[in-house]
């Protein structure tokens, strides 16, 4: 697996890890981080398939299906300010959403429409963070465990 990320929020060992907890199934060929919208522009030659959307921060990630490539965009996390903690737990949730839609897509288990799709990502995310509270907060070098709460 390539990862494309300057690690100044998660590391490549980080990433690397919280894969290896949600098994291979979850492990995509490429994942690229943005954590900046310049990012978008700097990586524009290796990895070309960003939205308006995704620019604008309206999207906190996306999986490319056809060329099994998951985009997460760090700069999108902004509920809690500047926080480093925050964006990298919000950042984590949306890594583990975009690898579900992976897992959805390689094993077959796609939905007949996407607000399904969607649901079962975000549940997926949600409960995984706070399943796995404590391997990644030490994956992540937090003193405390960090939970998330499903939004509507």
């Amino acid at each position: 697996m390539k990862i494309i990320n300057k690690q100044n929020i998660i590391t490549n060992k980080q990433i690397d890890n919280i894969i290896r907890l949600l098994g291979k199934d979850y492990q995509p060929s490429k994942i690229v981080i943005y954590e900046t919208r310049f990012d978008m522009l700097r990586y524009y030659p290796l990895c070309f398939n960003f939205t308006f959307e995704e620019f604008r921060g309206e999207l906190e990630g996306s999986y490319d299906q056809y060329s099994d490539v998951v985009y997460i965009c760090i700069y999108s996390q902004t509920d809690d300010g500047d926080d480093l903690h925050s964006k990298q737990l919000y950042s984590l949730h949306a890594l583990c959403h975009e690898l579900r839609h992976r897992y959805q897509y390689v094993n077959d288990f796609m939905f007949d429409d996407d607000v399904k799709s969607e649901k079962d990502a975000d549940k997926f995310a949600t409960k995984t963070i706070n399943n796995k509270s404590r391997q990644i907060s030490k994956i992540m070098g937090w003193k405390d465990e960090w939970t998330v709460e499903e939004e509507d």
